[in-house]
This record gives C-alpha cells, sequence and structure tokens, in this order.
C-alpha cells in the first residue's frame, strides 16, 4: 500500500482499535469510533476509504449500521470489512449482501487482515481512476453535440455588453418557476437547458442594434423579432432536449395574443410562458440601454399591471411570491445544482459547466479593479443592493484609506505606491471570508462588506487585524508613515430602509472622525458619534467668524467632506490673498443643523439632512464656488464674485431647494452669511 489512506475502525474495543492501530499506523491515516454513532459522524465529515468494523457495537448492530449507509449511498466509495466470529458462514454471506467489501473472522492473523485491506485499497485506487476515465470520455462524446450550440449561446451574451450572463439568469429562476409550479426533476432539468438557449437566435442580430442606447426603429425591431425563428431553425433537428423549439419560438408571445406569432393563453406552451416571466424579470433586474435596473417594488407594480396582458397570471403569482421571499438569481446559485436529488443527466451536467463557467468567467473579469482584482465601485455596489434586499439581511462595511498614501507617489513614485496597494490588498484578502466584498473604491481607499457580521467583538478585531498586519509590512518597507483609518457602519437593525448609500455615507463620516482625530485608528459609527462626546460635537457647532479665525490660526479642526479640512484652509488662504489683491467680492455661508438631543438617532437625522442639503448645494453652484463639509453637523460654502445681495439670493435658493427635497418633516437650518472684507454677518432660520 503506497499511498496514504484514510481508515476507519469502528469497535467497542479500545484493545482491538488498538491493535488494528499497531497494523496499520505507519501508512494508514487512522481514525478511532467506539460506536455506530460515532462511526456515522466520522462517514460525514472526513473522506474514508477503508472501514473495519465489528459486527457487535455497544449501541446497535454492525449490520443494521451498514445496511443504512448502503441505503444512503455514503459508502459506493468506501470499502467496508466485517469483523465477526470465526467460521461463521451464514454470517459472512449476510455481510456480503449487505453491501460489505469483505468479512474476516475474529481473533485477527495480522498478516491476513493487511493482505485483504491492501488488496481493498489497491481495488478502491483503480477503480476511481478507471471511473475518472470513463467521466472524461463521456465528456468528450457530449461536448461534440453540443459544444456549437453553448459556444453560440455564450456568444450571444457577449455581444451584449448589457446582458452577460443574462441566459444565465434566466436558467435559473425558470427552474424555479417550475419547481415551485411542482415540475419533476426531469422536466426541471430540461426546462434549465431550454433556458439557457432561448436567446439563441440572436446571433443574426447586428451588435449595433442589441447595444443601441435610444429607441428601436420599426426596421430594427423586426430585425430583433427575428431571433425566435432564427433559434427555432438552429434547433429544429435537436431531441435530445424535448420543448426547445417550442420554448424558443414562443417565448415573446403575450398572453393576450399580441406577442410575435399571435398565440394567445393556454395555447402558448407553458414552457414558453414560463421564459416569457423569467426573461423579462431577469431583464428588469438588469441595466439596459434605455434604463437603469428596477427595483423590487417597481418590478412587483410591471409584473401585477400585466398579469392577463403579457403574463399568464398564475405564473405571475409565483413570481411575486418570489420577490416576496427575496429569491436571488445571482449565477453563484448554479453551484447549487449539484444539490438537487435524482439523476441528472451527463448532458446536462456538461451544458451547465460550459454556460456557468464561461459566464461566470467574462462577467467576473468585467466586475474585477485591475490592479488589485476586487471589484469595481459599480459591481460591489450591485451586489450589496442586491444583498440588502434579502429578508432580515444585515452586515458591517468598511471604508479603509491609507494615511499620507500621495507623499509615498510623490517620493518614490506610482510604482511604488501601486506595490503598497497591492500588499494592503494580499492582507485584506487573508482577512475577509469568501462571501465577503471587497471593493477598490479608487486610488488607495478600499471598502469592504461582510455579510451577516454584526458583533462588535468580531468587527474590531477584523480592524486591529488589518491594521497590525499592514502597520507591520510598512515597517519593513520603509514607509512608516503611512498607516491604515477604518470607518465601520454596523447595527442598523436589520433595517428595511438600509441601503448602499447610506452605508457608505455612515462608514465615510465614521473614516472622517478617525482622519481628523490623529489617523491610523477605526471606529463604528455610533461610536464615532458617542466616543467623540455629544458635548464636544456640540461645541463644535461655530458660526463663520470662529471658522475663519480657527482657519487663519491653523488650529486642528474635525475635517472637511467635500474638500478635506487642510484643502479647505488652502483654498480660503488663497482667496482672502486673492480678494486683497482685486478686491474682488466673496462670501462665505456656514449651514447648521442644531443638534436637538445627544442621541444617535438625531445624529443619524442630521446626516441624512446634510446629504439632502449637498444635493440642494450642488444644484445652486456657480462656477468657482467651493462647498465643504466641515463637521457632523455643519457645511460650509465659498461664494466667489458675489455681493452681499447676491450672496443671500444663491444661499436662500440653496435653503429653499433643500426645504423642497426633506418637505415638510425636514429639520430646520440655521445659517450665516459673512463677506470675507468683514461686512456685517445676517444670521437667519429656515
Amino acid at each position: 500500500m503506497n499511498r496514504k489512506t484514510n481508515l476507519l475502525v469502528v469497535d467497542g474495543s479500545r484493545t482491538t482499535m488498538r491493535y488494528i492501530d499497531s497494523i496499520f499506523g505507519g501508512y494508514c491515516q487512522i481514525h478511532l469510533a467506539r460506536t455506530g454513532i460515532e462511526a456515522m459522524d466520522v462517514v460525514e465529515i472526513k473522506p474514508i476509504d477503508i472501514i473495519i468494523m465489528n459486527r457487535n457495537l455497544p449501541d446497535m448492530d454492525g449490520f443494521d449500521l451498514l445496511e443504512k449507509w448502503h441505503k444512503e449511498r455514503l459508502t459506493d466509495d468506501i470499502s467496508v470489512v466485517i469483523a465477526g466470529d470465526e467460521r461463521n458462514k451464514q454470517q459472512e454471506v449476510e455481510a456480503l449482501q449487505k453491501g460489505a467489501a469483505d468479512y474476516i473472522s475474529m481473533p485477527f492473523v495480522p498478516e491476513i487482515l493487511k493482505l485483504r485491506v491492501d488488496h481493498l485499497v489497491e481495488l478502491h485506487y483503480y477503480r476511481k481512476e478507471l471511473e475518472s476515465e470513463i467521466k472524461k470520455q463521456k465528456k468528450k462524446v457530449s461536448d461534440l453535440s453540443f459544444q456549437a450550440m453553448i459556444t453560440i449561446a455564450h456568444t450571444i451574451d457577449l455581444k451584449d455588453r448589457y446582458g452577460e450572463g443574462h441566459s444565465l439568469r434566466v436558467a435559473l429562476y425558470s427552474r424555479e418557476i417550475a419547481r415551485r409550479l411542482g415540475w419533476t426533476v426531469e422536466e426541471l432539468e430540461n426546462l434549465y437547458n431550454v433556458a439557457l438557449l432561448h436567446d439563441i437566435g440572436k446571433i443574426a442580430i447586428e451588435d449595433s442594434i442589441l447595444n443601441k442606447m435610444g429607441t428601436l426603429t420599426e426596421q430594427e425591431y423586426e430585425s430583433v423579432k427575428r431571433h425566435t425563428k432564427v433559434g427555432a431553425d438552429i434547433v429544429k433537428n435537436t431531441t435530445f432536449i424535448p420543448g426547445i423549439k417550442e420554448g424558443i419560438s414562443y417565448h415573446h408571445e403575450r398572453y393576450d395574443g399580441t406577442g410575435y406569432v399571435g398565440l394567445k393563453g393556454k395555447d402558448i406552451p407553458l414552457i414558453a410562458r414560463i421564459l416569457a416571466v423569467a426573461d423579462a424579470v431577469t431583464a428588469m433586474e438588469e441595466d439596459r440601454p434605455f434604463r437603469r435596473r428596477l427595483s423590487s417594488m417597481e418590478l412587483e407594480k410591471e409584473l401585477i399591471s400585466n398579469k392577463g396582458k403579457q403574463f399568464d397570471p398564475d405564473i405571475v403569482n409565483v413570481a411575486v411570491e418570489m420577490l416576496h421571499e427575496g429569491y436571488d438569481v445571482d449565477e453563484k446559485l448554479a453551484q447549487m445544482m449539484k444539490q438537487i436529488p435524482g439523476d441528472v443527466s451527463e448532458t446536462g451536467e456538461l451544458m451547465r459547466q460550459v454556460v456557468t463557467t464561461s459566464t461566470q468567467e467574462t462577467k467576473s473579469e468585467l466586475e474585477k479593479d485591475s490592479l488589485t482584482g476586487f471589484l469595481n465601485r459599480r459591481s460591489f455596489e450591485e451586489k450589496i443592493e442586491k444583498f440588502l434586499r434579502k429578508p432580515m439581511s444585515y452586515g458591517t462595511f468598511f471604508m479603509m484609506d491609507m494615511d499620507n498614501f500621495k507623499s509615498v507617489n510623490d517620493t518614490y513614485g506610482h510604482l511604488a505606491g501601486d506595490e503598497l496597494i497591492l500588499i494592503f490588498a494580499d492582507i485584506i484578502k487573508n482577512c475577509v471570508r469568501e462571501q465577503d466584498f471587497v471593493c477598490r473604491v479608487g486610488g488607495d481607499e478600499i471598502a469592504i462588506f461582510f455579510p451577516y457580521l454584526d458583533k462588535e467583538k468580531v468587527i474590531r478585531k477584523r480592524a486591529d487585524e488589518i491594521m497590525s498586519c499592514f502597520a507591520k509590512e510598512r515597517e519593513r518597507l520603509g514607509y512608516s508613515n503611512c498607516s491604515v483609518s477604518i470607518g465601520i457602519m454596523t447595527k442598523y437593525a436589520k433595517s428595511n430602509n438600509m441601503d448602499y448609500d447610506k452605508l457608505y455615507k455612515c462608514a465615510d463620516n465614521a473614516l472622517y472622525y478617525v482622519k481628523n482625530n490623529g489617523k491610523d485608528d477605526f471606529h463604528i459609527y455610533a461610536s464615532a458619534i458617542m466616543d467623540g462626546g455629544m458635548d464636544s460635537l456640540e461645541q463644535e457647532q461655530l458660526d463663520v467668524q470662529q471658522l475663519i479665525q480657527r482657519v487663519a490660526e491653523r488650529k486642528e479642526y474635525m475635517g472637511a467632506y467635500r474638500v478635506e479640512y487642510d484643502s479647505f484652509s488652502y483654498i480660503y488662504r488663497f482667496i482672502a490673498r486673492n480678494v486683497e489683491r482685486t478686491k474682488q467680492p466673496v462670501q462665505i455661508a456656514l449651514f447648521t443643523f442644531p443638534l436637538k438631543e445627544k442621541s444617535e438617532e438625531e445624529v443619524m437625522k442630521i446626516q441624512n439632512s446634510l446629504a439632502l442639503l449637498e444635493k440642494a448645494i450642488a444644484q445652486s453652484l456657480r462656477r468657482g464656488d467651493v462647498t465643504s463639509r466641515i463637521s457632523l453637523t455643519q457645511q460650509i460654502v465659498i461664494l466667489m464674485g458675489a455681493n452681499k445681495e447676491n450672496g443671500m439670493h444663491v444661499v436662500d435658493r440653496m435653503v429653499q431647494c433643500y426645504d423642497g427635497l426633506a418637505g415638510e418633516e425636514g429639520l430646520k437650518i440655521e445659517y450665516d452669511i459673512k463677506d470675507v472684507s468683514g461686512t456685517k454677518k445676517d444670521k437667519k432660520n429656515s
């Protein structure tokens, strides 16, 4: 026996177990179980090759356990040797009938036991090699029949830059609808394969039409309609996938009879009616040239409004039920296909593997940041939004930034900066789970979303681990001044109102808190408010004169949002010098949301209101104006070339715009406006 073998010994006698261990322990990995219950646990979690089991166990009959394993097919790839009474031929026959590979009498003769087990091991590996070779040959044969059509279907998805992975998503969604309608495993397999190829006829449509941003002309629309007929012609001689021609031909028929061909109601084959709903739902969940993807509520509204018109009412009911349950049609679900009970055809498995692998590889490449291999920002946002639509979803958002990274680029060059980012990326890869989402937001900023993680102890440990590992690397490379700051958003109580923007905003606020309180640290959003102290937050609500004085004196101050505080101070001093030379009028407006109560909920309201205020300011800013968030409760605007009257007019417009966005429930703003040359300031409430 020249291969390392996992050998399980099941016997109530410790003496017997030690005896067998002494025989095989030198070249086998020995696993021991005294009872049948223990043996079942080992078989479920360990890759066992051979079992030597006493027929008489303390808690059950070894034959009963053998029969159970055999029925549940748990020992299909395991050789079981039963140890029983000497010269009991009836027991030996029964053991072999119940699925044992061999029977050996006790007490053991070591040489005989060793030789028998050695032979079983050799047979075990020969069988494995033979099965592997048969699978390879089947794959080659099946590939000759299917590869052409699969290649065409995959090419279709690549032709349409908005449809990458679409065929796979339609297949998954269709299969789930049919499963809920009570279809058999074989029927589900056939439907899945039909759905993979439902748009195969699009090979005949020009790329410019598939990816057109505007409305199709009548001629272009007729060209698109041809894809069902072209697809049906491609598969007309295909008999190995039942229903494929009907599915491809009629999946654009409408229930009211106004579709491509004109079939109506139940005259449309059921397979095509399912495909019609699945195709529409997945298309509405994807970005298209002419619109952004729809939300779950918008999608449900579309389905219900077209119930009995475009879609079969019964199938719409199933689709709406799936939406309410948060069913996810992400391609990762394809990995679950192997868990379907029953026999799955080799052909179907091949189709699934080819399409799934090729589509996922293409989509994965498009989702990645080229330097780190992490998700790009758009894909990161999409994945988080999908996750948050699931019922009772929650998690933790890390926003990370390398401190003083610009000095590394300026001193050592951009190649050194890229090297440092890659080192940072490697550290993060070792600190995240497979299901976590990681994104390079831009430059040296990296974000992580940890689904279903909200335990503060674990969160703090993750942040500490990232920072300490990076600290060791930066010291080793001589970049000691380049540390990491982390802002964290968590504990949002599984809120249905939480979305990507709010997560990002809160984590970003926590990050800026760290940046302006010494850097090289982390803060959780709630504690970023509470740790700083509500009293200190209240004290930082300055008026315009105090702000200008602090900038002039270069005092430390909680930093900015749109423009970091240091950058804002440079801009202000530049403007002040320019005013002295040109006498150009400049107004400074400071917007403040008063802190009415010292609570996290109140600060959260202010954060949401500041976000609305920023939108209002962005709509009202003129060329040359500057805005910056200078604390968790204040926003400042510099209005260039504006006299007192014009400045008041611009500020009033900003406030009116904010009031329109915030509505009656919005928080009220206080604001100061001051001429830089020292004219009298006015203070108002909105």
